[in-house]
């Protein structure tokens, strides 16, 4: 009698972090960004700084109220969707003219 396989077992390991790799990309292009600035007047370095914080803060509120479990984005997902189209069937059900005035 042939001895039973076990079960696999579900992936459960750790996803790799990225950020070593992007720390190096954003250690180059930071010294790459301080030769090209060199000389540059003020105002252009405190909009390109000020710029570059603001993008920060955006892809933290997207880390921060996205859902990163694969099940819970797609859940996430599969309800923007849903909700999409109930806005576009809701508005389609609408005139597009507005009634006459009085």
């Amino acid at each position: 009698m042939p001895a039973q396989q076990p079960a696999p077992q579900a992936n459960t390991a750790a996803r790799p972090t990225r950020t070593p790799a992007l720390a190096g990309a954003g250690l180059s292009s930071v010294g790459v960004l301080t030769i090209a600035l060199t000389g540059a007047p003020w105002p252009m370095v405190l909009t390109l700084a000020l710029t570059g914080l603001l993008v920060v803060l955006i892809q933290s509120a997207f880390q921060a109220f996205l859902p990163q479990d694969s099940q819970h984005r797609l859940a996430w997902w599969r309800h923007y969707w849903n909700h999409r189209a109930t806005r576009r069937r809701n508005r389609s059900s609408t005139p597009d003219t507005p009634p006459p005035a009085p």
